[in-house]
């Protein structure tokens, strides 16, 4: 089980000293990525974190991220879905790397936008479109 978060910053680095890694438990992830969305998502994002804490990532597909197999975890519909997009680096540390939002199209593609924050390249861009199959 995933006891610790750490949050990558937009443009791959995590802490302003020397790229160090801060790890956060679930509560303080929950505070400091509220601030990134609109109050009417947080219930999603709170879902979608216990998704992430409780080991209940699911696979996205092909996609890899730094040599990772990306997985995510989505909660809500509509206007107030949170999808986090993360990889887990050890037994009880997982990686968030992007923030988004799941799109409602008819199946059986699934498809999900970067558009809370992603990085500043890659398949997890900022508002890059992910699409499950």
């Amino acid at each position: 089980m995933a006891e610790r978060l750490c949050i990558m910053k937009r443009d791959g680095s995590f802490s302003a000293r020397s790229g160090e890694k801060t790890s956060m438990a679930q509560a303080q992830a929950l505070a400091y990525l509220q601030k990134l969305i609109h109050n009417n998502r947080f219930a999603s994002l709170s879902q979608a974190l216990n998704d992430v804490f409780g080991e209940k990532g699911k696979a996205t597909g092909a996609y890899l991220f730094d040599a990772h197999p990306v997985l995510h975890a989505s909660s809500g519909d509509g206007q107030q879905s949170v999808t986090l997009f993360f990889y887990k680096e050890s037994d009880t540390t997982a990686v968030l790397f992007a923030m988004g939002e799941h799109l409602d199209l008819p199946k059986p593609k699934v498809r999900y936008k970067v558009s809370d924050y992603g990085q500043a390249q890659g398949d997890f861009k900022a508002n890059a479109t992910i699409i499950l199959v």
